[in-house]
């Protein structure tokens, strides 16, 4: 079950154009009088540009903090910096987000969120019906609670929890100083506790760049937050366009385990921070710019949104190569190319094909697109057949280099089956960068009864055994994402529209090769 996606409870403002209010007299508390509707703080209240998405509490975590604080037990300061015209929330976005969610049943599939989001709500809002339940199962609806305290016949235990949710608050810290203080001091809180992961921070860091920007915009469909919202209407238009097709094509269907379908996402699950390691990696593959950690400082910031719409540009273009059904598609099938033999999507297998088509594609070379063509359907049998080795032997392989290593393999057994060489395990190993290191791949050990990865993994082997293979390549298909419709024979030499001369190919087969 993904996490809940409370992003809209608290809306975000450009922190940079603040300037601190030095107001003496400041509020220390924060009860839930504050963030109910229409209530002049829930106004005021904005999280700055660099906060991380209201995205990583689960329906059980939410839960359990309502209860929490509806009960009476500790809840950690809050720590607000206030502007002359906002009151910003540096540390506790979570928790009052949480609350709002509970005051306004909206858990991200409520008004607030479908205003926030648009008509199409992230994936991730498939867990607010499972946060709504768990809420009412430990504390209730909260207008049932507010309405506890005015009805005479109300059960005591009930009464004493709305009596507790309305007299409580919980602590406020105040930061004082200037926006780049309050801006520090969000990084300092965030490097204890539960700190930022690494690629967070890096697009928090780099949050006017175009990495960051496209990242954004991608994860989230071109919905939420309007990170682009300072560039004119045409380019913020064409950036929430792209977004939205990028992520189409990368993250849907909705990814769920066990795997009983071979229609799979090429990019995996949409959970943020995931999405956020695998689209800085491929921006930065895409450029042919190496580690994107180096690479995003080196940008300069975008003041127009033309930046961010090449590297959506860019981006696109590798990724229609890969699928959908343009005349170039390859029509990768991901549970070949971008999942492992558990069944589960890798971003090192998705990244290292990245790596092995980016460079062709940037060069425009296309002898490389028809060469691979040419000896694809041995391409994936390979692949098929050694993929428990090749991700055994990535466990191997320090992380950092396990991109460019699945890159150097893919460009191995290419370059071994147009030189007629035969591809077996040594051979796969040895592309790898292990050769001669067999005895450290070890047997897996398995429980005694089934786990998900063992079921989609039965699933997709057995299920890939009888999918339809291109008659041109014969690499594998993936009709609900890639198909083209070839005549037999072709319309110049007579053949016509008839069911027994059509065949389903790939795209590029279709347009790049055969004809």
């Amino acid at each position: 079950m993904p996490n809940v996606v409370l992003d809209a409870m608290i809306k975000r403002a450009d922190f940079a154009q603040e300037t601190e209010d030095k107001s003496i007299e400041l509020f220390d508390k924060f009860d839930i009088t504050k963030i109910q509707p229409k209530a002049p703080v829930i106004n005021m209240l904005r999280k700055p540009d660099f906060q991380r998405e209201t995205n990583h509490w689960s329906p059980d975590q939410i839960a359990e903090f309502i209860q929490s604080f509806a009960n009476g037990q500790l809840i950690p300061s809050l720590i607000l910096w206030k502007s002359n015209s906002h009151v910003f929330v540096i540390d506790g976005g979570h928790r009052l987000s949480a609350l709002r969610a509970w005051v306004e049943n909206d858990y991200g599939d409520g008004p607030i969120s479908q205003a926030f989001f648009g008509s199409d709500l992230p994936t991730a809002q498939a867990a607010a019906k499972q946060a709504r339940q768990k809420v009412e199962a430990v504390v209730g609806r909260f207008a049932d609670v507010a309405a506890a305290l005015d009805n005479e016949g109300t059960d005591p235990a009930v009464k004493k929890l709305a009596s507790t949710t309305f007299t409580r608050a919980i602590p406020v810290q105040w930061i004082q100083g200037s926006q780049e203080v309050a801006e520090v001091s969000f990084f300092k809180i965030n490097s204890q506790g539960t700190p930022l992961d690494e690629v967070e921070e890096l697009i928090l860091k780099n949050r006017k760049k175009s990495y960051a920007i496209a990242a954004r915009a991608l994860v989230r469909a071109g919905t939420g937050n309007k990170y682009w919202s300072g560039f004119d209407e045409s380019t913020r238009a064409k950036i929430e366009k792209d977004a939205n097709e990028l992520y189409q094509l990368l993250f849907q269907p909705d990814l769920s385990m066990p795997v009983k379908t071979l229609d799979l996402p090429l990019g995996g699950s949409v959970s943020p921070v995931e999405a956020f390691k695998l689209l800085l990696d491929m921006y930065a593959l895409v450029d042919g710019n190496g580690r994107v950690e180096k690479h995003i400082e080196t940008l300069p910031d975008d003041v127009t949104g033309q930046h961010t719409i090449g590297v959506l540009t860019r981006t696109g273009k590798l990724i229609r190569r890969m699928t959908g059904n343009s005349p170039g598609s390859l029509g990768l099938h991901p549970a070949v190319y971008f999942y492992n033999e558990k069944g589960r999507h890798s971003r090192f297998l998705f990244l290292g094909t990245v790596g092995f088509l980016a460079e062709p594609l940037r060069n425009n070379n296309k002898q490389f697109f028809a060469e691979f063509t040419a000896v694809r359907g041995e391409f994936e049998k390979i692949l098929i057949s050694q993929k428990g080795l090749i991700n055994q032997g990535l466990a191997n392989v320090n992380s950092k280099q396990r991109i460019d290593r699945v890159t150097e393999l893919l460009q191995g057994i290419a370059d071994d089956l147009r030189h007629s060489k035969k591809v077996d395990g040594s051979r796969v190993l040895f592309h790898l960068g292990l050769k001669g290191r067999v005895a450290e791949i070890q047997q897996l050990k398995y429980p005694e009864n089934f786990s998900l990865d063992t079921k989609s993994a039965t699933f997709i082997a057995d299920s890939i055994k009888g999918a339809p293979r291109c008659p041109i390549c014969w690499g594998l298909l993936d009709p609900p994402k890639s198909i083209s419709y070839d005549h037999k024979i072709r319309k110049q030499d007579g053949g016509d529209g008839a069911p027994d001369n059509a065949q389903m190919t790939h795209p590029f087969c279709n347009t790049g090769v055969k004809n």
